[in-house]
C-alpha cells in the first residue's frame, strides 16, 4: 500500500492513499462470499444464488461494503504512522472499485495545530478598577422591600400610577366589531408591568375608581394573531378597584426577616455591600482574563480547525439553552433558532478555542500541571458552590474519569492565566476609561 501527506494548511492534510489490486481482488471476493450467505433471489436456497446473479444484484452493496472495509484498514493505521492528531471525521473522496485493479482514495482532515507559542511573557493589559456605588445597595434594598410589599386599598380619589395594581373590566374591538378574546371581567393588572399591549398600561394611569374610558392602542405588526397584527383597535375600560404596594419600613425588624444573622440592618447592608463587592471583583477578573488572552492571541494569532470551532458554538449554544430556560425563557423569545445563534456567535466560538489552544501550549512549554492538593481543594469550592456533600462530590469526580479530566484541564487553564497575570504589565483604570 503507498501512502503520501499533502499539507492543505496548518491544520489540514490530505492523506492519498493506493491499495493494491490483490487486496482490492481479495476484499470484493470475500464481500460476495458473505453477501452470498444472505441473499435472498427468487427462485434459489439462500447460499445457493449464482455468483453472477449475486454480482448483477448486489454490486452496489459490494463496492459500499469494500470501500468501506479498505478505508477503515489503511486510514486509522495511517494516521498513526504518520502522527497525525486528528480532531474530526476525514473528508473521504475515492475512485470507483474494480476488481483487480488498485484502489485509490484520498482523505483530508483536519488536525490539532502545531503551536509554538512566543512573547507570552509580559503582556500588556489594563485592568478595571474597583470602585464601589453606594447605590447599588439601596437600589437591592428597594427590591428587596419590593418583593416583600403588601397591597392594600388605595385611598378614596387616588389616581392609579405606576407600579399599582389595578382591577378593571375591559371589551376590546376593532372597526366596531368586539374580537374574540378581548373581553374580560375583574382582571388585575400592574401598570407599567408590560402585560398589555404598548400603550394600554400608560393610558391607565391617572385612572380612578368608577373611571370609564376608552383606550385606543395599535396592535404590534407582529402580534400573534394574524387578524390583529398591526390593527388600530378601542378597549372600553371600567376601574373597579386600585390597590397600592404597601412596602415594609425599612429597620432591624426588615433585616431579621432574611435572617437570624441580621440583627441591624447596618448588619444586613454590611452583607449586601460585602456581596456586590465580591460580584464586581468577580467581573472585573473575568474581564481581565479575556483582555490578557485576546492580548495573548494578537501576539500568537493561530488557525483553528472548523470541527473545534464547531463544537464549541455547540457547547455555548446548549449552555444558552439551560440559562433561558432556568428564566422561563427560550432561544426562540429572543428571535434567534439554533442555526442564527450559531451564526452570530460563531466568531467569538473561534476566539475561544483560539485562547484555549495557546493557553494550553503555554502549560506544556511551562509545565504547569494542577497538582493533587489542588485538585482536591477544587472539589472542596465546587462542594460548597453546589451545596453539596463533599464526599458525594469526590466520588463523581474520582469515579467519571471525563469529569475528572475536564476539570483537571479547566484548572491547569486557569493555572496557565495565573502565570501570565503574574508576568503581565497590568495597568488599573477607572472603568470610563476602559474601551
Amino acid at each position: 500500500m503507498q501512502i503520501s501527506v499533502e499539507s492543505v494548511n496548518s491544520i489540514k492534510k490530505k492523506l492519498n492513499f493506493e491499495i493494491p489490486a490483490d487486496k482490492v481482488s481479495a476484499e470484493v471476493d470475500k464481500a460476495y462470499a458473505e453477501i452470498r450467505k444472505h441473499a435472498a433471489i427468487k427462485g434459489f436456497r439462500k447460499g445457493k444464488v449464482p455468483m453472477g446473479l449475486i454480482e448483477k444484484h448486489y454490486g452496489e452493496k459490494m463496492a459500499e461494503d469494500v470501500v468501506k472495509n479498505l478505508v477503515q484498514d489503511s486510514y486509522f493505521s495511517a494516521v498513526n504512522e504518520k502522527g497525525l492528531n486528528p480532531v474530526g471525521y476525514p473528508v473521504i473522496e475515492s475512485d470507483q472499485l474494480k476488481k483487480g485493479e488498485p484502489f485509490k482514495y484520498s482523505a483530508t482532515v483536519e488536525i490539532f495545530p502545531e503551536i509554538e507559542v512566543k512573547d507570552y511573557a509580559g503582556l500588556e493589559v489594563v485592568k478595571e478598577k474597583l470602585e464601589i456605588d453606594d447605590s447599588v445597595v439601596a437600589a437591592r434594598l428597594k427590591e428587596m422591600q419590593e418583593r416583600m410589599a403588601q397591597l392594600g386599598p388605595a385611598p378614596e380619589g387616588h389616581a392609579a400610577a405606576l407600579g399599582d395594581f389595578v382591577t378593571f373590566d375591559f371589551k376590546g374591538s376593532t372597526d366596531g366589531v368586539y374580537f374574540e378574546g378581548g373581553s374580560a371581567e375583574d382582571f388585575q393588572l400592574e401598570l407599567g408591568s408590560g402585560r398589555f399591549i404598548p400603550g394600554f398600561e400608560d393610558q391607565m394611569v391617572g385612572m380612578t375608581v368608577g373611571t370609564n374610558s376608552t383606550i385606543k392602542v395599535n396592535f404590534p405588526e407582529g402580534y400573534g394573531s394574524a387578524e390583529l397584527a398591526g390593527k388600530p383597535a378601542d378597549f372600553e375600560v371600567s376601574v373597579k378597584e386600585i390597590k397600592v404596594k404597601e412596602l415594609p419600613e425599612l429597620n432591624d425588624d426588615f433585616a431579621k426577616e432574611f435572617g437570624e444573622e441580621f440583627e441591624t440592618l447596618d448588619l444586613l447592608k454590611a452583607k449586601l455591600a460585602e456581596i456586590n463587592e465580591a460580584q464586581e471583583t468577580s467581573r472585573i477578573n473575568a474581564e481581565l482574563r479575556d483582555r490578557l488572552i485576546k492580548a495573548l492571541i494578537e501576539k500568537n494569532d493561530i488557525e483553528v480547525p472548523e470541527a473545534l470551532v464547531d463544537r464549541q458554538v455547540q457547547m455555548m449554544l446548549e449552555s444558552t439553552k439551560q440559562r433561558l430556560t432556568s428564566q422561563r425563557l427560550s432561544l426562540e423569545m429572543m428571535g434567534m433558532t439554533d442555526d442564527s445563534y450559531k451564526a452570530q456567535f460563531r466568531e467569538n466560538a473561534r476566539e475561544q478555542v483560539k485562547g484555549s489552544l495557546l493557553l494550553d501550549a503555554v502549560a506544556d512549554k511551562e509545565k504547569i500541571e494542577p497538582t493533587e492538593e489542588e485538585f482536591e481543594a477544587q472539589l472542596s469550592v465546587i462542594a460548597e458552590q453546589t451545596r453539596q456533600d463533599l464526599e458525594k462530590v469526590s466520588q463523581l469526580y474520582k469515579t467519571n474519569e471525563r469529569a475528572k479530566d475536564n476539570l483537571m484541564a479547566q484548572m491547569r487553564e486557569d493555572k496557565a492565566v495565573q502565570f501570565l497575570l503574574e508576568r503581565a504589565k497590568v495597568t488599573e483604570v477607572p472603568k470610563a476609561e476602559i474601551k
